[in-house]
């Protein structure tokens, strides 16, 4: 059973790089921005709360000179090519042409840990910088949500740290919580995909009134436990009656997972976003037994992925290097 390193892992397809020809080492200019992977629901706080992590992707968006060969398409590329362009029609400005797309991330496409927020937040981030930080935040939060469509991923991705989020039309209001220190996730991330829209079709249509009581009480008290460090009421607080029961017919054994992360001493334990990773809230000092857990139920119930402990990134997207 693998775990991720802290550095090294790409399971990112690799763009901009790879073939004859594609080089990026001498481009007209290059920004590259440090992204973190964000967790999003945390059980009941559905599209309305998210945490980054200290898992990163690394995307470097470059203005090439004309005439370079034109890189080969991938899914992440093309998000953050569609937030660059995004970022300078804001202003009425046409986008530079021979834009390329380099990229490398420890965590996955299609697994819960907002891989396309990622790459939407460093186009945007990175189209900013090109652009002199010309776009404030909330202009950058207002395209990210509307290119994402998911505001609660792409808050913690632009912005680091926990992010409560509540879209009202055009509007969308966003608070980032002081998170008390101390907390770890410790995750793994099955081999299974489960695209988010295919889990959103198994969600429920309507809700009764106890179950709506259930997760809106869930909810409050999660964002209370965080930020006041009360992390005995966290197993209640992450407690879902909307998204996670539904969402076991993709990932039948997730309930199991959560079972072996709580009984090894994980404060709770729930589905990433719409999965497959699932997280556990644990301290430092138990959070390699609950990661040695996950990995045993995992492997004792023949499910193929890799393990991981992270702490809350406070910094979000931010660009490491310009010229």
């Amino acid at each position: 059973m693998a775990s991720v390193a802290a550095a090294g892992a790409a399971p990112y397809p690799a763009s901009g790089t790879s073939g004859p020809g594609l080089s990026l080492t001498m481009p007209d200019r290059s920004i590259t921005v440090r992204v973190p992977a964000t967790t999003a629901n945390l059980g009941p706080g559905f599209d309305a709360v998210g945490l980054a992590l200290t898992l990163y992707a690394n995307i470097t968006v470059s203005v090439a000179p004309e005439g370079r060969r034109k890189e080969r398409p991938d899914p992440i590329r093309r998000m953050v090519l569609a937030a660059v362009r995004a970022a300078y029609a804001h202003i009425s400005e046409r986008a530079p042409r021979g834009l390329q797309v380099a990229s490398t991330a420890e965590f996955p496409v299609g697994r819960g840990l907002g891989a396309s927020a990622a790459a939407r937040a460093a186009g945007l981030v990175a189209a900013n910088s090109l652009l002199d930080q010309r776009l404030s935040e909330a202009e950058l939060l207002s395209l990210g949500t509307e290119l994402e469509g998911h505001a609660d991923n792409i808050a913690p991705a632009l912005f680091g740290g926990l992010q409560v989020v509540a879209v009202e039309g055009s509007h969308i209001a966003r608070v980032a919580p002081a998170l008390k220190s101390g907390l770890r996730c410790a995750g793994f991330i099955p081999e299974l995909s489960m695209p988010t829209h295919e889990s959103r079709d198994l969600l429920p249509k309507r809700l009764s009134r106890s179950d709506a009581v259930h997760n809106s009480s869930r909810a409050a008290l999660l964002v209370a436990a965080l930020t006041s460090g009360a992390w005995d009421q966290l197993r209640v607080a992450t407690d879902d009656r909307l998204h996670q029961h539904a969402r076991r017919k993709l990932f039948p054994r997730m309930f199991d997972l959560f079972e072996a992360a709580t009984d090894a001493g994980a404060f709770a334990a729930y589905l990433s976003g719409g999965g497959s990773t699932v997280i556990a809230l644990t301290d430092a000092r138990r959070a390699a037994r609950v990661q040695a857990a996950l990995e045993s139920a995992a492997e004792a119930y023949a499910i193929p992925g890799r393990s991981f402990v992270a702490e809350p990134n406070r910094r979000g997207a931010a660009v490491t290097n310009g010229s």
